[in-house]
């Protein structure tokens, strides 16, 4: 009689644990903060100390918001440009305004675009900051252990081995799956294998290839364009060891012999949050009321 609500406690908690853990996997740091001045700026023993403005170098990503607050007993503004320029200039990016900031005061301005820009306090000009806002960096190539995935699978008297990588790493719409494959014996390589290939997905054939030859051991083969994520399937089949244009009789090695493959889309972090916390509830649930729950 206690099994409902307890399931219902655990699928509560389930949600709960979600909840708290999304808002820290998918925090943005898109803010950051200056504290204007620790001390009495009148007479520049900031400028020694460097924290007129703190932090004085600022360095963020494009879509950063900087507010300023400002800690000391004296108002300050916060202008962009240097003292020495055109006063004409100053304060032409970003500029909190001709009401100086009392004790206790924000401003804050949203930096979008990359480069340095030098800011100062019209009351005080002694007292300068600056904000470099780097450019995005592009994202590194993916290494083959990122964009690639590896299954491995033996003839049916293991002879041979075959090895075969995809990229991308799991089934994508849209996208062709290229599919790299090694066939290796006991002494770490097969010259000459040939072999027939079928890759289907949906039950739809994307890829056949009945002459598959390989003088090295070392093949690619491309399917179409995918129509889904969904899984593909991969079927090799081992013809023997020979050169193509020999009589097949005389070819050595596993004939016929069919290996499978399952390509299965990858889950996603959120979706590995969710089965974790689906797992852990079965156990904690499994014990509690000492009865396997029906799947």
């Amino acid at each position: 009689m206690k099994s409902k609500p307890m399931g219902a406690l655990f699928g509560v908690l389930a949600l709960v644990a979600i909840l708290a853990i999304a808002p820290s996997a998918f925090a943005d740091e898109s803010e950051q903060y200056v504290t204007i001045s620790k001390g009495d700026s009148s007479s520049q023993g900031c400028v020694d100390a460097k924290n007129c403005f703190d932090p004085m170098i600022l360095t963020v990503a494009p879509g950063t918001k900087v507010e300023w607050k400002n800690a000391d007993t004296a108002s300050h503004t916060v202008s962009s440009g240097k003292s020495s320029d055109n006063e004409t200039t100053w304060g032409s990016v970003f500029y909190s305004g001709d009401l100086p900031l009392k004790a206790g005061q924000t401003y804050s301005f949203t930096f979008n675009d990359p480069g340095t820009y030098d800011y100062f306090c019209t009351l005080h000009p002694w007292m300068t900051g600056q904000v470099i806002v780097a450019a995005a960096m592009p994202s590194p190539p993916p290494s083959p252990s990122m964009s690639m995935t590896m299954l491995q699978a033996m003839s049916s008297d293991q002879s041979e081995t075959v090895t075969i990588d995809t990229t991308p790493a799991a089934p994508t719409n849209g996208q062709p799956l290229m599919i790299s494959l090694n066939f290796t014996d006991a002494s770490g390589n097969i010259h000459h294998q040939n072999y027939a290939i079928t890759v289907t997905q949906d039950g739809n054939d994307i890829l056949s290839n009945v002459t598959g030859h390989t003088h090295t051991g070392l093949d690619t083969q491309t399917t179409h364009a995918l129509t889904s994520s969904d899984p593909v399937d991969i079927k090799v089949t081992l013809n023997g060891v020979g050169l193509p244009n020999t009589d097949p009789s005389t070819w050595t090695g596993p004939k016929g012999d069919m290996i499978s493959f399952h390509v299965v889309p990858e889950f996603g972090s959120l979706a590995s949050i969710v089965l974790t916390i689906a797992v852990i509830s079965i156990v904690v649930f499994t014990a509690k009321t000492r009865v396997l729950p029906r799947l």
